[in-house]
């Protein structure tokens, strides 16, 4: 799998791989420390909290850059958990944003 990777990075400028979801199985965790970066992707409303940070320590246990988390899934058109303004700081302007630090740590950023 290295080799089909290196071969692929040498002749495309971006190669983005798919693989079996991180609590899986450990092959997305071997597969993450050959890429240059991770992003992680959360079926909304399904995966709870503590299955993210597991996913999250997993792929930073083996040394791999997480470059972002995505949640898919969202329902833009309801008014319930997710809600545009659900974290605004009463000006009208949007709430805060979950950031992953190095650790794995879910922190809320302005």
């Amino acid at each position: 799998m290295g080799e089909l990777i290196r071969s692929a990075r040498e002749q495309y400028d971006f190669v983005i791989l798919d693989s079996a979801p991180m609590l899986a199985l450990a092959d997305s965790r071997i597969l993450a420390t050959l890429v240059s970066g991770v992003l992680l992707v959360v079926k909304n409303a399904m995966i709870p909290r503590e299955q993210v940070k597991q996913a999250l320590f997993g792929i930073h246990s083996v040394g791999a850059n997480v470059v972002g988390v995505a949640l898919n899934r969202v329902d833009l058109h309801t008014n319930g958990y997710f809600d545009y303004h659900a974290d605004s700081d009463g000006n009208g302007s949007p709430g805060s944003f979950l950031e992953v630090d190095t650790q794995g740590t879910m922190q809320q950023q302005r």
